[in-house]
């Protein structure tokens, strides 16, 4: 059985083990190559042949490597070695390399579905969400304190401590947004459209998500539910729980506005001037990838 490793060996807040995965996995009869996601054209292993693909890594490791497998039919495990780990969480999955083999030959997979964005600029895709607001201002502060974050750990801490300010200080803004062909435009203090459970700081925004289904799961929270978003947030300081916002499931997105966004853990924004509003077109692909269970 060939494997192949794809690990971020700066993930998490301990040294990366590597060489006790690989041994576990060569004990269980599978051939490994290792290959580091922060090397240069590491993507090339994709042209190999193979029988399993082992991710290893933070959201942000994992997130990258089932966008380039995004068509493929090759299973994959993952393994959560991040601060966050929403997918995995989102999953279900912990972090036993010992029984990858046997749960292979199981053939027991959880169904993942893929996101899809669309821009008059561009196009790409998500795992986790795409959305405005208060989630997309977050990313905006990391991102200019990311030279004074010392490690990743610190990242959720800042997270959650910065949401809970975010409610007083920013203000609501208008959407147009057509779910499934129905109407929901109005004033909204945070738009976020979920395809898994979890998103940033641990935060599970969609408990209702089901990764295997047709459709995407969309939060709007208005002003009026202000007080009610703000003693969520300051629950999160205590244990996660999740989200008490209802959110709408739709299998085809539209929303127009000139503001920023977020596509996962990337910041977005238009470039173009246009004549009108911009929309942004939100589905999920035809195929979905296979994760082994726990």
């Amino acid at each position: 059985m060939k494997i192949i490793l794809l690990y971020n060996p700066t993930a998490g807040d301990e040294d990366f083990p590597l060489e006790k995965i690989v041994n576990s996995l060569e004990e269980q009869g599978g051939r490994v190559l290792a290959q580091s996601t922060k090397e240069e054209k590491f993507e090339k292993v994709f042209d190999l042949i193979f029988d399993l693909i082992v991710i290893a890594g933070g959201d942000g490791t994992v997130e990258k490597i089932l966008l380039e497998l995004r068509d493929t039919d090759i299973p994959i495990a993952i393994l959560p070695f991040g601060n966050a780990n929403n997918i995995a969480g989102s999953l279900g999955l912990k972090t036993d390399y010992q029984n990858i083999v046997q749960k292979f030959n199981d053939k027991k997979f959880h169904q993942l579905s893929i996101g899809k964005f669309v821009t008059p600029e561009e196009k790409g895709w998500f795992i986790e969400g795409v959305g405005w607001g208060i989630f997309t201002a977050l990313l905006l502060q990391i991102e200019r304190e990311e030279k004074k974050t010392v490690d990743s750990s610190s990242k959720v801490k800042f997270g959650l401590k910065n949401l809970r300010k975010l409610p007083d200080e920013l203000p609501t803004n208008n959407y147009k947004i057509e779910l499934d062909g129905k109407d929901y435009s109005g004033e909204y203090l945070w738009v976020e459209v979920m395809n898994t459970k979890r998103l940033g700081p641990q935060l599970e925004l969609a408990p209702d998500a089901d990764h295997s289904d047709e459709y995407l799961d969309v939060m709007l929270i208005e002003k009026s539910q202000k007080s009610e978003l703000k003693d969520f947030l300051k629950s999160q300081k205590k244990a996660f729980s999740p989200s008490p916002f209802k959110t709408i499931k739709a299998k085809k997105i539209k929303i127009k506005t000139h503001l920023p966004f977020h596509v996962d853990d990337e910041f977005y924004h238009h470039n173009t001037l246009y004549e009108g509003t911009p929309e942004v077109t939100l589905s999920l692909t035809p195929h979905k990838l296979k994760i082994l269970k726990n």
